[in-house]
């Protein structure tokens, strides 16, 4: 239909315009001002949503790589996973589920992984428990990444 040739289309120029400008906008703008400890609950979990959404959108293919390739990045989702709102953790899990599930993790990326592998299958284990028996797409996610997590191993 010409919506869905419409909306490609703009996929692809917003996809575009991400990759170009990708340091203002998702580093300076949404790690730095708007997903950060500073910033108040609405403006960390609006940001964590749409951030969760250019990521997961197919036409952001090379920003996704770009962001998930950051051992930076990784630590700043990783703090936002400890938040106290269930909701945030909630977002949080779904931009961590992409690094972890990334089979071309960069080294100091999957350092970080291994080093804290133990901690995070803990509190992954924990994490929003209440959701598994209701939310059959989290309880998978969630295994697997687990599962991901419990076969990390440090490349020698």
């Amino acid at each position: 239909t010409a919506y869905e040739e419409y909306k490609q289309q703009m996929e692809g120029i917003a996809a575009e315009f991400l990759e170009r400008t990708y340091d203002p906008i998702i580093m300076d703008r949404m790690n730095h001002k708007c997903i950060s400890s500073n910033a108040n609950y609405m403006t960390r979990r609006m940001s964590l949503q749409l951030l969760s959404t250019i990521l997961l959108n197919r036409s952001n293919f090379n920003v996704m790589m770009k962001y998930i390739s950051s051992s930076q990045n990784l630590v700043t989702i990783l703090c936002l996973l400890r938040d106290p709102s269930p909701h945030i953790t909630l977002d949080a899990f779904q931009v961590f589920k992409i690094f972890v599930a990334n089979p071309g993790k960069p080294p100091e990326v999957v350092k970080i992984l291994f080093d804290n592998k133990v901690k995070l299958i803990k509190y992954l284990s924990g994490l929003h428990k209440e959701r598994e028996g209701s939310d059959e797409q989290y309880r998978d996610e969630k295994g697997l990444v687990i599962a991901t997590l419990e076969g990390l191993e440090l490349e020698s």
